[in-house]
């Protein structure tokens, strides 16, 4: 990010101050998994069952995968990566070089083992994310009016954790997302199947 600084503009470029609409997207329940660089040619189709439908029965690099609900969802965005301080830069402060990817962490509770298995063959692929959270929205990133998944980096799902009396037994699937991918975050419209999504 911070590279990319130079040359300034003109001026500071305006910033809205009045949002009528603000961005909440709420809790996590599904994923959307497919290979990196899929979209789909605009949001009014990313609405629409049938698209779904088609991407979930695909046979080639076209596929999509939705996993089973998540538990414990959350996509934490990264720290600043610095440099420095004390006497190794000027007055002691730290030089902001950029920031460090977005973590994302969840469970997947109860599930059979057989599941988790399909599960951990994604750790072998490029892939990009979509999630859906529980009003059946899409959270997307928009590109040239597209519809695209984030760029999944380090994906990874944990062997069965079997905690004891107080917790159910489960796996942790984790990945990371690159910094500055979550400044095109966009919620798509509510739908009302995003959440029934079946793997053909």
């Amino acid at each position: 990010m911070i590279t990319i600084c130079c040359p300034l503009p003109t001026a500071i470029e305006s910033i809205l101050t009045e949002e009528t609409c603000p961005t909440n997207f709420g809790q996590i329940q599904k994923l959307i998994f497919w290979r990196h660089d899929n979209s789909i040619t605009c949001v009014g189709s990313a609405e629409t069952e049938s698209t779904w439908t088609t991407l979930l029965a695909a046979t080639g690099d076209t596929k999509a995968i939705v996993t089973p609900f998540t538990s414990g969802a959350s996509l934490t965005p990264g720290e600043a990566r610095s440099y420095g301080g004390g006497n190794d830069t000027l007055d002691g402060i730290e030089l902001i070089l950029g920031s460090m990817p977005a973590s994302f962490t969840a469970k997947f509770l109860q599930y059979p083992t057989t599941t988790v298995a399909l599960l951990k063959q994604l750790m072998c692929e490029d892939l990009d994310v979509i999630l859906i959270n529980e009003n059946g929205q899409f959270g997307y990133k928009s590109s040239d009016s597209k519809f695209y998944g984030f760029h999944v980096k380090g994906l990874f799902v944990g062997d069965l954790s079997l905690p004891g009396y107080a917790e159910p037994s489960g796996s942790a699937i984790t990945f990371k997302i690159p910094s500055s991918e979550m400044d095109d975050f966009t919620i798509s419209n509510a739908t009302d199947f995003a959440l029934t999504l079946l793997n053909s």
